[in-house]
């Protein structure tokens, strides 16, 4: 099976313009996430998927594959499946592109999901939550599985509700990770968006909505995401004690 990581990296994002070229210890943050799937084994190749040409720039300053995209793509899931037209691959992983701390064994995690069923086409991670501001914020996406780890519902709601007294039962965050056999990932590139992935923001949406599966296997790992200016301190402080500088 060859395995090909995307990551896709636009300029033009609503809560941080530029973000993928926001300074980290001196260098863009799309360097440290590039670093950081270098170190994923299985990847036979790595490429940063943009619509921009500042980003393509950086990238080729730091000597990483790049592949310009479409400025059309609504997500980036639609970004990744126009770089599998361009490369070929059996499974493409979306590593997001504003996690440059992000744990490779994460991104191992999602790989293994396929290699333990051949029957799965779409996966990705899920992690236990218990801190109640995490749980109610609708910055973090729910997800409910069933008993196979299929994924049941993704909300920005909190599901299960526990509005029942008793036992209560876990909560999983998921963990945006994504990945997909080219064949699905093609279909699911040229499907229309959803009332549901409309209205919830979450890309799975498109695809449970018309009956299709995606599978998550529980983690133990978490990372940083840097949504706003204020993440990149707490990022930088990571890299500097994992690098020494």
């Amino acid at each position: 099976m060859k395995i090909i990581g995307v990551i896709p990296a636009r300029y033009k994002s609503s809560r941080f313009p530029g973000k993928p070229l926001v300074d980290i210890c001196g260098k863009p943050m799309i360097y440290w996430v590039y670093q950081q799937a270098g170190k994923v084994k299985e990847f036979d190749k790595v490429y940063i998927a943009t619509d921009d040409e500042r980003i393509r720039e950086a990238c080729e300053q730091y000597n990483m594959d790049v592949i310009m995209t479409s400025d059309k793509h609504q997500t980036g899931s639609d970004r990744v499946a126009e770089v599998a037209t361009k490369v070929e691959g059996d499974l493409f992983v979306n590593v997001q592109g504003d996690e440059p701390v992000i744990n490779p064994e994460m991104i191992r995690q999602v790989i293994s999901i396929f290699l333990e069923d051949s029957e799965v086409y779409f996966g990705s991670l899920k992690k236990e939550i218990t801190d109640p501001e995490e749980i109610k914020a609708a910055s973090t996406v729910k997800v409910v599985t069933d008993d196979n780890g299929d994924a049941m519902y993704f909300s920005r709601s909190i599901i299960p509700s526990n509005i029942k007294d008793g036992k209560l039962a876990r909560v999983f965050r998921h963990v945006g990770i994504y990945a997909y056999k080219r064949d699905f990932l093609l279909k699911f590139t040229n499907m229309e968006q959803t009332e549901l992935e409309l209205g919830e923001g979450i890309e799975p949406l498109r695809a449970m909505q018309r009956g299709y599966k995606i599978r998550l296997k529980e983690t133990e790992y978490s990372s940083i995401g840097v949504d706003y200016p204020e993440h990149v301190a707490l990022v930088e402080k990571v890299i500097r004690e994992k690098n020494g500088l």
